[in-house]
């Protein structure tokens, strides 16, 4: 009798999450690890990145700008050194920024697309040359319920995650039949140490619960387990999806 369990057995697997130094990106690692993956931390803020691997067991703290495609090369390049293959990619590296439109800056508009959107494909772009060779791969994109729902004063950051969704689709139809998976998770508000300075700008934590039906902020937490999920063969059928984890925001 076969047994279900393995589908999501992560030990033949190396996996790399982006933003990796805290937050959303650490607790995906954490996830990650305790299925068996061994997990390489890359973040910008290199120290950042080295303490929150220091409280993973074997996980490697890397720097990384996603910004910057030879710094991503140069990371690619040392993970294949070292382990000899990369399986899962997990896009967590992101900044959040809200704001009236109208009053919105070029540079605050550019730097929100350049980190959550382009940082995104050239991150995957490199990532997915590795796992196109070895014809297995599994892209875990970080979107948002700001994907789908018209947030107002969310005008790049919205556009930046819709962007997401749209790139996971693409990339999903263009890469599957190479064994390569590429979907994403959309949660809803989550609060973490990117989001927390943001709470009063929108209203208060309590305006923003009302949005949501189950009644509460997300946690990191919370999102591990479709990390998981789309990081392993469990999900090995889906192919381009956005899971929104949002307590039932965008219903």
């Amino acid at each position: 009798m076969s047994s279900y369990r393995s589908l999501f057995d992560l030990g033949d697997r190396v996996a790399v999450v982006t933003g990796g130094g805290g937050g959303l990106g650490a607790e995906i690692a954490r996830g990650l690890t305790e299925f068996g993956a061994r997990v390489v931390l890359a973040d910008l803020d290199a120290a950042r990145a080295q303490k929150a691997a220091d409280g993973i067991e074997g996980a490697v703290a890397e720097h990384v700008d996603v910004t910057s495609r030879a710094s991503i090369g140069a990371l690619v390049e040392r993970i294949s050194a070292q382990f000899g293959r990369l399986d899962v990619l997990v896009n967590s590296a992101g900044i959040f920024r809200v704001g009236s439109a109208v009053e919105m800056s070029l540079e605050e508009w550019e730097a929100v697309l350049r980190v959550n959107l382009t940082g995104t494909f050239l991150m995957t772009q490199a990532a997915g040359r590795v796992m196109l060779g070895q014809r297995r791969g599994n892209v875990v994109n970080i979107a948002s319920v700001s994907s789908t729902v018209g947030n107002p004063e969310y005008a790049a950051y919205a556009a930046s995650k819709g962007g997401v969704a749209q790139l996971t689709k693409v990339l999903g139809a263009e890469w599957c039949r190479y064994g390569v998976n590429v979907n994403a998770i959309g949660p809803a508000f989550t609060e973490t140490e990117l989001t927390r300075p943001w709470m009063d700008r929108l209203g208060g934590q309590s305006r923003v619960v009302e949005r949501i039906p189950m009644g509460r902020l997300g946690e990191p937490r919370d999102i591990v387990g479709a990390a998981i999920f789309l990081a392993s063969d469990a999900a090995r059928f889906l192919v381009g999806q956005t899971l929104y984890v949002d307590g039932g925001r965008t219903l």
